[in-house]
């Protein structure tokens, strides 16, 4: 997964197709890949709302070597998310488990599996998609801290999981949570600031060296003035 928020418009194409390491890319060659089980995206519209497409693995089945979408549009606040479904979930792959989720007003994506999602929402769907209407829930007031104390909760709830892995927006600000139970190598995100854009991605999207690993348990998020913060949250004992 790949998000950005910059102070001018960027087309989403640079870094979801043209981009060396792009989210294409990672979507046939990268970590584990292929990673082909749903796309999804979203950007900030001219209107100041945000817009989501999605797609299921029938629709990447007919563009085997592309993204099902020319993504013609270019923003200064998107999300894109390649599917690896959890083995689980491997029969749910249709646009409605694609990633980024919409839940009042919040929008998640999300790499990892939460063997225990139930607890945190009883109702039908993938663990991402009960976590996304948890969430919704949980993070008020819609503020960095309100999501800190959120995640510190969620960290009480859930018990089972590889990872929590999270690019979300609240439509202004770009938040990133990285953590991890298993396979540290594997769900890593790493984050690029330049004078116009930060770049959060699964994988560096470039050789550029000014890329830097986010640490377990850390939440970083940026405002559109390009400002990062960074904070840890306290692990559940």
């Amino acid at each position: 997964m790949i998000g950005f928020v910059s102070k001018k418009k960027v087309p989403l194409r640079r870094y979801f197709v043209s981009a060396p390491r792009s989210l294409l890319y990672m979507s046939l060659h990268g970590k584990k890949a292929p990673h082909r089980h749903g796309f999804g995206y979203l950007w900030k519209t001219e209107e100041a709302a945000i817009a989501v497409r999605r797609y299921g693995s029938g629709d990447l089945e007919k563009t085997p070597g592309a993204l099902p979408d020319a993504l013609p549009v270019a923003s200064t606040l998107a999300i894109g998310h390649v599917r690896k479904a959890s083995p689980i979930y491997r029969v749910h792959t249709g646009a409605r488990e694609a990633h980024p989720f919409a839940e009042w007003g919040i929008f998640l994506a999300h790499n990892g599996t939460i063997y225990d999602a139930d607890v945190l929402d009883p109702n039908p769907g993938i663990d991402s998609q009960k976590l996304a209407r948890w969430l919704a829930h949980a993070w008020w007031p819609r503020t960095p801290e309100g999501l800190a104390k959120a995640l510190e909760r969620l960290l009480q709830e859930v018990q089972d999981f590889t990872a929590i892995d999270l690019l979300l927006t609240e439509g202004t600000n770009l938040y990133a949570f990285c953590c991890f139970n298993r396979n540290p190598d594997y769900y890593t995100l790493w984050y690029r600031a330049t004078k116009d854009t930060i770049i959060i991605s699964s994988e560096p999207v470039d050789e550029e060296p000014t890329w830097q690993p986010m640490k377990n348990l850390e939440l970083l998020w940026s405002t559109p003035d390009l400002k990062v913060h960074r904070r840890q949250i306290p692990q559940a004992d």
